[in-house]
């Protein structure tokens, strides 16, 4: 089983979200944007309790917050579990809470309608009565006497699977499924946990309940049927032991005053007597308890006397280790088969936090693994502000927050790039199987670091970008507004970054050479005239290319072309930084004080373009200008 969708309404930030899950799902955006908020509307899916109203969207107490989760990929012990809500291979859940009705857990199945009289009650006794009033009101449906809540449930479940053909699609009461207390029927088909990110590690590896230790043992444990079964014996030997000494001890005793008792009973109520009894002790032994301490050169010490780096690489620990252990299978079914171990749904909040890059690159690629060779399901999902933890080769996972101007209070969004939305952009292009590989060949670290930013140019090649940073450093630089630059390496090459980034709703600047000089180069450098101009035209096909994908409408010019979203130049970014006074011999000072031998160094032109005293091309200015608008 895993969670397919998640859709929070009125939590806190989230006035209404709907967002689809992955495997891996990677939570992106800046400070405040629900990205946390999101995972803690899971948390509360879960584990449910009172809201206040600081967790109402705009602080609006008399609305309904609702969190809903869609869960698909059963297997059969998933089904069973989920009943008539398992319809076809989905089953959606909601927990709501209002000041009006409080906290109701529901879910979408099958059910017969007469029966959501009786299910909507959650104590035990009007529950009972309304089932007593319905079974009176109709003899016909030949319901059976309950005596307890669970056997209401029951005999509803056993009626309805009785009579497929009478049910109905409708939202009925799940809170047996789920619950509020403990003995909830998908407690052992699906663990959620959360490590937030002010989480104290000295207090989540104490053996207490809802702490991560704690469910770590409990899924390395199991049942542990024949541990219960020794402790049961054991219980039941110092009961009888404790019997034993009381009768050997004090039954003598006992009996003396029941006698003396007895004789003055008789004398008021002749033929009267007691008798008095040791009582078997109810005894029972606790339960098991765990220590966790860490070693460090021998010595013995306890979890917050650690560095913060130590505590938070101890918590990872833990969180591998609960996502990669396989928990040891339940007693075998009738049929011989043994149950599938409990699906996981795992979420972290700013997994970086304490980790140096290395740490950081391994724990993301641990995820994963987690997510893509357990032998029971496991879901990652986290928000983060580290590259390290961003692949954007797997960009379908990205899911990024920001948030609007509302009315009467801002919401957060969330946008996604999925696999048809990206290879639509890029029709013509590029076919959508290779947008990953052509991402991890040559992307990977610039596009992960362009998820976090505000806005973006797209450029060539590293020059380009080390001669537009340049030029942005002269008033403050690009990295005080939030954008960041990445180069392509390539005209086409350029169209995957912008693909990707704007279905994340990323505001992108492009900028390519429409290389018109090219023939007059070619020749320069001793090609034939044959050549140059196969070179020519095979240019002015990748110029159509790009353009019709930036700008379907546009036609190709032999000028420099500026729009609000993209810069065509006539010939090349070098070609009008020559004609920027100064800019090349500083350019090549520059490089020999850098000792850069590369006769195009990105570090050359960036220092250059930065300290050159003549004001820039005109060209430039209006690129840098554009894009800082972007990210305003």
């Amino acid at each position: 089983m895993r969670i397919t969708r998640v859709h929070a309404v009125n939590f806190r930030c989230l006035k209404d979200l709907d967002t689809s899950i992955e495997d891996v799902t990677v939570l992106v955006g800046a400070n405040s944007t629900g990205k946390s908020t999101l995972l803690h509307a899971l948390e509360w899916f879960f584990d449910g309790g009172r809201l206040e109203p600081e967790d109402h969207a705009g602080h609006q107490p008399d609305s309904v917050v609702s969190v809903g989760v869609t869960f698909s990929d059963f297997n059969p012990e998933d089904r069973e579990a989920l009943g008539s809500y398992a319809t076809g291979n989905q089953a959606t859940f909601w927990r709501t809470w209002s000041a009006a009705d409080g906290q109701k857990l529901t879910g979408k199945g099958r059910a017969y309608p007469a029966f959501n009289d009786v299910r909507r009650h959650e104590k035990a006794t009007p529950k009972r009565e309304a089932y007593r009033e319905l079974a009176a009101a109709h003899p016909e449906l030949g319901l059976p006497r309950a005596s307890s809540a669970a056997q209401v449930d029951a005999a509803l479940e056993a009626w309805e699977a009785d009579h497929p053909d009478q049910l109905e699609e409708s939202r009925i009461d799940a809170t047996h499924l789920f619950g509020f207390t403990g003995g909830a029927r998908l407690n052992g088909r699906f663990d959620f946990v959360l490590v937030p990110a002010i989480s104290d590690p000295s207090e989540e590896t104490r053996d207490a309940r809802g702490t991560l230790l704690r469910q770590l043992l409990d899924r390395a444990l199991g049942e542990q049927s024949q541990l219960r079964e020794r402790l049961e014996a054991l219980e039941a030997q110092v009961s009888r032991d404790m019997h034993s000494i009381v009768i050997d001890e004090g039954g003598q005793t006992l009996a003396m005053l029941a006698t003396s008792v007895s004789e003055e009973l008789a004398r008021l109520v002749p033929g009267g007597s007691v008798l008095l009894e040791p009582r078997p002790p109810a005894f029972r032994v606790p339960e098991l308890s765990v220590d966790l301490r860490v070693e460090d050169g021998g010595l013995a010490t306890g979890v917050g006397r650690q560095g913060h780096g130590f505590q938070r690489a101890l918590l990872i620990a833990v969180v591998q280790q609960l996502a990669s252990l396989r928990p040891p299978a339940s007693e075998e079914t009738d049929d011989g088969s043994s149950s599938t171990p409990p699906a996981l749904f795992l979420t972290l909040e700013e997994p970086e936090l304490y980790q140096h890059p290395l740490q950081a690159r391994h724990f993301a690629a641990t995820l994963a693994k987690l997510a893509s060779e357990s032998e029971s399901s496991v879901q990652v999902a986290y928000a983060t502000h580290s590259e390290h933890f961003v692949d954007p080769s797997e960009y379908r996972q990205l899911r990024r927050f920001q948030r609007r101007p509302g009315r009467p209070w801002p919401e957060a969004q969330v946008t996604e790039a999925t696999v048809d939305h990206v290879a639509e952009r890029l029709r013509g292009a590029y076919d959508a199987d290779q947008v990953p590989v052509r991402v991890r060949m040559t992307l990977r670290r610039q596009v992960a670091e362009a998820v976090f930013a505000k806005a973006v140019l797209i450029v060539e090649g590293r020059t380009d970008a080390g001669l537009l940073h340049g030029v942005a450093d002269r008033e403050g630089g690009f990295d005080a507004v939030g954008v960041s630059i990445v180069a392509g390496s390539g005209k086409r090459q350029l169209l995957i970054p912008w693909a990707i980034l704007t279905e994340l709703g990323i505001p992108t600047f492009v900028v390519f050479d429409a290389d018109g000089n090219i023939a007059e180069r070619c020749q320069a450098n001793g090609k034939s005239e044959a050549q140059a101009k196969a070179a020519q035209e095979q240019e002015a096909r990748e110029n159509a290319v790009v353009l019709k994908v930036l700008d379907p409408q546009a036609a190709l010019s032999s000028t420099t072309t500026i729009t609000k979203t993209y810069a065509m130049l006539a010939d090349t970014l070098e070609t009008e930084a020559r004609g920027w006074s100064g800019f090349e011999a500083t350019a090549a000072t520059a490089r020999d004080d850098l000792g850069d031998w590369r006769e195009k160094s990105e570090d050359a032109y960036r220092q250059a373009a930065a300290s050159v005293e003549a004001e820039p091309p005109e060209v430039f200015r209006q690129i840098v200008s554009i894009t800082r608008g972007l990210a305003a």
